[in-house]
């Protein structure tokens, strides 16, 4: 694990107790972990998205290639129309 043994495991825990103290180190590695844990969902969820994208991609304006939203009418970036009105 990183090289480090028991004697540089307690260095850092007792550091850690001197930079947060007794009652702000739970707090601390609550967050820690919660950062760690948010950080893993993250990453897990761009490759859901990823594989989702390949699936069905957006639709993109004709005039400028901007990906649009599927209900949308016109491109938000040049105006263009994306859908003939029904008539």
């Amino acid at each position: 694990m990183f090289g480090l043994g028991i004697p540089e495991l307690i260095v850092i825990c007792v550091i850690a107790l001197l930079v947060f103290g007794p009652k702000r180190l739970p707090d601390a590695g609550k967050a820690i972990g919660q950062a760690i844990r948010g950080f893993k969902s993250s990453m897990e969820g761009k490759d859901d998205e990823r594989s989702a994208g390949r699936a069905v991609s957006a639709p993109t304006c004709a005039g400028c290639g901007n990906e649009v939203e599927p209900e949308a009418a016109f491109c938000p970036a040049c105006g263009r129309g994306l859908k003939a009105k029904p008539g």
